[in-house]
Parts: C-alpha cells; structure tokens; sequence
C-alpha cells in the first residue's frame, strides 16, 4: 500500500451489536431487520447480542465448523461445535423470529464473545470499503482496479448475510461509487490527452520513415539512413509498449503507411545495391582493359609517345570513378605498378641524359652572359653580326638537362624579345614613307604653328583675353604634336 493511504478504521462496539443480532442460550446468533423491535427480543432474551453475517455463503452454511477453528485463538474457553453442523443450522435456522435472519452458531461462549466474533467479519469487510475510500482519494490505482475492488465488497455485502450496521456501509460504498466515477472522469481525459500524445508521436515516426523512403536512391546515405530505419521502428515497438494501447482502428493506418514506406526503402536500396553491383562490374572490366593496355606498354623505350599515352590512360581511368573497394584498390595497384615500371625507365634514361647535357648547360650560360651584355639594344645593326654569331654558337652547344631548360630558355627570349623590338624600332625611324608621311605632316605643323603665333600676336595687341588664351592653348597644342613626330 501507498504510504500517502492512510485509512480510517471502524470497529462495531459491543452495544452497537446488540442493535443489530441476537444470541440464543445455544449460541445461536440471528440478524435483525431495521424493522424489528430490540427492546422486545431483548426482554425475551437479555443475553443476546448483534451478531455479523460470515464473509461468504460457505462459510454461512458452516458456522459452528468455522467457530471451532477459530474458537482456539479468540475465544479459549469455548467448547468446540457440535460434530452435525448441518443439523445445527437447521436447528438455528428453526429458532429464528420473525425479522430476523440466522447468521451462525458459536457455543461454548458467551454472548458477547459470539457477537464479538461474527462483528469482527463485518468489520474486517467495512475496512476494506475504508481501505478502498483511501486508495481513491489517494489515486493509488486506477478507477478501473477500484470499480472491481468495490464491486467485490459490494457482493460480499450481498451475498451474505452480517452483524453490523449494514446500511452505512452501503452508504458508504455509494459515497466511494460516486469518488471512483469522478477518478474515471479524470483518467478519461487525462487518457485523451496521453493518447493524442501517442498518436502525435506515432505520426512523427511514420512521417520521418516516410522521408527517407521517398528519397532520391542515387544521394541516399543508405548505411547512415538503413541505421536510422531500425532505429525508428523500435520506437516503434517501444510505443506500442507504452500504456494506453491504441485500439487497432487507431494503429491500423499509421502502421499500414509505417509498412507501406519501409517496404519502399528496402525497395528502393536493393535496387540502388543491384544497379551499383552492376555498375562496379562494368567498371571493374573497363579497368581491366586499361591495366592490359598500361602492362603492355610499360617496357616501351619510346618515352615521349608512351608519355602520352599513360597520362591518357590516367584521364581514361578517372573519368571511370570507384569500383567495389575490394577490387578498386587492388586494380589500382596493378595499374600503378605498370605505370611504376615505365616511369622508372624513363626517369632514369632522363638522368643518364640529363649527365651528358651538363656540360653544354655550362657552355649555354656562358653564352646568355654574352647575350645579356648586348642589352639594352639601341642600334640593332650595330650588334647584329655579334648577336647572330652567338646565337649559332647557342644552337651548336647542343641540349640541356630537363630542368635547366625552362630556365635559360627564358633568358634567351628575353634577349631575342629585345633585339627584335629594337629592329622594329630603327625600321619605323629608317622607313622612307614614314619619314615623307612624317615630313609632311611637320610642314604643315609648321605652317599652322606660324598663323596661331601671328592671332596670338594680333590677339595681344587689341587686348582680346578669350583669343589670347584660345590662341595660347591651340598654339601649345601644335608644338606637342610637332615635339612628337621628331
């Protein structure tokens, strides 16, 4: 029991028992209807007692047997009860007056003792009800456990027949009724909202495993995605776990679509699985044929030629993508490894080479330095006949090694950038027609250089500022273009 239950307790006194039963000088205690009148059944009998009915109808049909087994514990000086309990009840039963209703026999006892005891049932069965009153307020279980809990003591109540004061206690059940009606009015919307919950819930799992159904195959993240699939449905069955359980119409169309697009995912990853096996078999031949073609080729002694064709090779074997990474990586290192073979040779070919091309790169440097102190060209006539006779000298000394060769190549361009500029040059100054065009266009600078001086003069003299200054700035203007063409 809860420690918030804190029961109230009844017990029925011994007065109180007189109220409601007699005792015969047998023993024999009978229950009395509200309408019966104690003062007379006390006067016939003044030691009778209200006697309480037994707990069930068994127990009713067999008092003296229940009396003498436990006569022991509550009552030591009684004597047992008598061998024929069924001829003993009928014998009580016999001696009952009207109003009353036989409850048992327990002889060898006083009346009193025998009240206590049938009392004492009564009481036990009020308890419950008060145990029951508590465990309500309480909240201790549900309105459901406490509708079967009342409807037990109800029938008890019932069935049998009691020394004690039986209408408050079936007031007391109703006024426990009504508390337990309220508590079920509570639990029923408490239990709307936890279902809408639930629900709410459950659309939030169908929704996302929706979401990745209907994914586009070819950008899934199918490990990560497949991960998060099982991961929603044991939410799944952790929901269903989850009390109140939804009635089938309610789960029925939530699980259906739940199916419906975990059935698409699965769908829809072995197919992904299936083209991709089908797409790493086709590239995993295609790679085949280029490391045929790269083992075939990695002895070749033309460097130049198979140069190309490897880095061919290369773009061929990118463009393809990945394969299944078993079969990938392996591939991969058969290709390098042919590839290894050739570019060893011909690195080492270049190095042999390389060593017998040191000697004229120390001849081509000598001759940049030549080169270089023509510089800068003026007159390209001038050095002409030297420039040409060390350029021979340049093309004689013969090859480089490979990584020198960009670098004095670049000096010599320079050079021959700036001889070349130079000629262009001198040939616009020694060009017959340009000099003509150039002459020409002098005499008329000239002639018009003469009139502006003669406005400028006339302007001056009458003291014209605007002619001065138009006459000043088309003069400046004329003698530029002339400083120009010279």
């Amino acid at each position: 029991m809860s420690p918030a239950v804190k029961p109230d307790h009844h017990e029925t006194s011994i007065v109180e028992a007189r109220r409601f039963a007699r005792v015969d000088e047998e023993g024999h205690v009978y229950a009395l209807t509200p309408a019966t009148d104690h003062s007379k059944t006390a006067a016939a009998a003044p030691q009778d007692g209200a006697a309480a009915p037994e707990d069930a109808a068994a127990e009713t049909s067999t008092a003296e047997t229940s009396t003498a087994e436990t006569s022991a514990a509550e009552a030591p000086a009684a004597e047992a009860a008598p061998e024929d309990g069924a001829a003993a009840q009928a014998a009580g039963a016999a001696g009952a007056q009207a109003g009353e209703t036989y409850v048992g026999q327990f002889s060898g006892a006083s009346a009193d003792e025998a009240l206590h005891y049938f009392t004492r049932k009564f009481d036990e069965l009020y308890n419950r009800a008060l145990l029951l009153r508590a465990r309500a307020a309480a909240g201790a279980d549900s309105a459901k456990a406490l509708h079967e809990s009342l409807g037990h003591i109800r029938k008890e109540l019932t069935d049998g027949t009691w020394v004690g004061d039986v209408a408050a206690l079936s007031a007391l059940l109703e006024e426990i009724s009504t508390e337990i009606d309220q508590r079920a009015a509570v639990e029923a919307q408490e239990a709307e909202v936890v279902l809408a919950e639930h629900l709410a819930t459950r659309e939030q799992i169908v929704a996302e495993v929706e979401l990745l159904a209907e994914a586009d195959p070819t950008t899934q993240h199918w490990k990560s995605a497949q991960a998060r699939m099982n991961e929603l449905f044991e939410a799944w069955k952790a929901e269903q776990k989850k009390p109140p359980r939804l009635t089938k119409s309610q789960e029925d169309p939530y699980w259906k679509r739940f199916r419906a697009a975990r059935n698409l995912f699965e769908k829809n990853r072995r197919a992904f699985f299936a083209s991709r096996d089908k797409e790493h078999g086709d590239i995993k031949a295609a790679k085949e044929a280029l490391i045929a073609e790269a083992e075939q080729l990695k002895d070749s002694d033309d460097f130049g030629g198979t140069t190309k064709a490897y880095h061919r090779l290369m773009d061929d074997w990118k463009a393809l993508g990945r394969g299944a990474r078993k079969t990938d990586d392996a591939q991969w290192a058969r290709f390098r490894a042919a590839q290894d073979v050739f570019f060893g040779a011909r690195d080492k070919a270049n190095a042999e080479t390389d060593a017998e091309y040191a000697e004229n790169l120390t001849v081509k440097l000598a001759l940049l330095e030549e080169f270089e102190a023509l510089m800068p060209i003026e007159n390209p006539e001038a050095v002409r006949e030297k420039y040409q006779a060390i350029l021979n000298r340049w093309d004689a000394a013969g090859r480089v090694p490979r990584a020198d060769m960009k670098s004095i190549e670049n000096r010599l361009k320079r050079v021959q950038d700036a001889f070349r500029d130079a000629e262009q040059s001198h040939w616009r100054k020694t060009d017959p027609e340009t000099i003509a065009r150039q002459n020409s266009m002098l005499t008329q600078l000239d002639d018009a250089i003469a009139e502006l001086e003669a406005a400028l003069e006339a302007a001056q003299a009458s003291g014209d500022t605007k002619a001065i200054e138009e006459a000043k700035e088309a003069l400046d203007a004329r003698r530029s273009w002339r400083d120009m063409l010279k």
